[in-house]
């Protein structure tokens, strides 16, 4: 199977920001272990710590981790519509390619607003970049189709 432009750009895309979901643990983690906040008790042994000097919660961890979770329910809609628009051919591999660009700086964008505490509306200008190319991708798929 030959792939189109816009299919190799989609999967090439796609996979940049896997792989920025992939890695984010090891933004996470680190955070745990040095301020001694984990998931579960169980997990404090096992890193050293007292049960009774753990605490299940920090601002910095729990920072990290909601920029992960946000991440997830923006990037995993993001990939499914970017590969419906690349296969319905309702936009160029340029098209497919800028998007994704697009999408892709909003995305790190916002983990860097969330990550660092920078004031808004700095994170709240990157998470509706983000919406607003899921919503580009998915009226120009239902455009196309009917």
């Amino acid at each position: 199977m030959e792939l189109t432009a816009e299919l190799s750009a989609a999967i090439w895309w796609s996979t940049i920001l896997l792989l920025k979901l992939a890695t984010f643990g090891l933004l996470v983690a680190p955070a745990r272990m040095k301020r001694k906040v984990f998931a579960n008790p169980e997990d404090s042994s096992f890193h050293g710590a007292k049960p009774e000097d753990v605490k299940l919660n920090d601002e910095v961890v729990e920072r990290r981790r909601r920029a992960h979770l946000n991440d997830m329910e923006n990037i995993i809609p993001f990939i499914g519509l970017l590969f419906m628009y690349a296969l319905s051919g309702a936009g160029t591999a340029c098209c497919v390619t800028l998007v994704a660009q697009i999408f892709t700086a909003a995305r790190v964008g916002h983990t860097v607003a969330y990550i660092g505490s920078v004031r808004q509306p700095a994170r709240a200008l990157t998470f509706f970049t983000g919406v607003l190319c899921n919503l580009y991708l998915g009226g120009k798929v239902l455009l196309h189709m009917f």
